[in-house]
């Protein structure tokens, strides 16, 4: 019986919050890991980007966000034949955009960023620095998991140029958690001001 309340409390919750209008809050990140390998050689990255944003209308939010990420390659040189390692540091700052689609449970997720990066290369006896630009698109889901907890997935494509290289084209998959926020002092706990969320019949 206890459990059967439990359950009936959380999709009153649910019922009972919208977490996508204007004037609401959202704090969360992203991570995502990828390695690669190519006979001798591989490589391996890791990034992590915590993101703040506030609702301007109903369903779009706008702020900002910051990344950090680790890169590394190991290459085999024929001609000295041996592994030459190289890991690259990078961290960025910008502008978001996040867009949700959707009134129930289950939304999907458009999202836009630009940053300006800087980065540290450490290679055997060298270290050397850049900075550069960074553009993301990503098209993903929301699950939310409460009033207040959203568990988030995607794909998505970023551009990366710095300065005298190449620009370099990356896709890849993202999974983020985020928090939903009112910045109103009193919760409106179990009320029935929204329909955002709609029971299943």
């Amino acid at each position: 019986m206890e459990k059967l309340s439990v359950i009936l409390l959380v999709m009153v919750s649910i019922n009972s919050f919208s977490q996508t209008e204007k004037g609401k809050y959202l704090v969360g990140g992203s991570a995502d890991m990828s390695m690669s390998f190519n006979g001798k050689n591989s490589g391996f990255n890791m990034s992590l980007t915590p993101q703040f944003g506030a609702f301007v209308v109903r369903g779009l939010a706008i702020g900002g966000r910051y990344s950090f990420g680790i890169s590394s390659s190991k290459n085999f040189d024929n001609k000295k034949g041996e592994y030459l390692s190289t890991t690259t540091f990078t961290s960025g700052i910008g502008p978001l955009v996040r867009y949700y689609i959707g009134k129930k449970q289950l939304k999907g997720v458009i999202a836009a960023s630009a940053n300006y990066l800087t980065s540290t290369t450490l290679r055997k006896n060298n270290v050397s620095g850049t900075s550069g630009f960074n553009a993301t698109g990503s098209v993903g889901i929301a699950y939310f998991l409460n009033p207040l907890l959203s568990l988030e997935t995607a794909f998505y494509i970023t551009t990366t140029s710095y300065e005298k290289q190449l620009p370099t084209v990356r896709g890849g998959f993202s999974v983020g958690l985020f928090v939903f926020l009112d910045n109103k002092k009193k919760e409106k706990a179990l009320t029935n001001d929204s329909k955002e969320f709609k029971t299943p019949e």
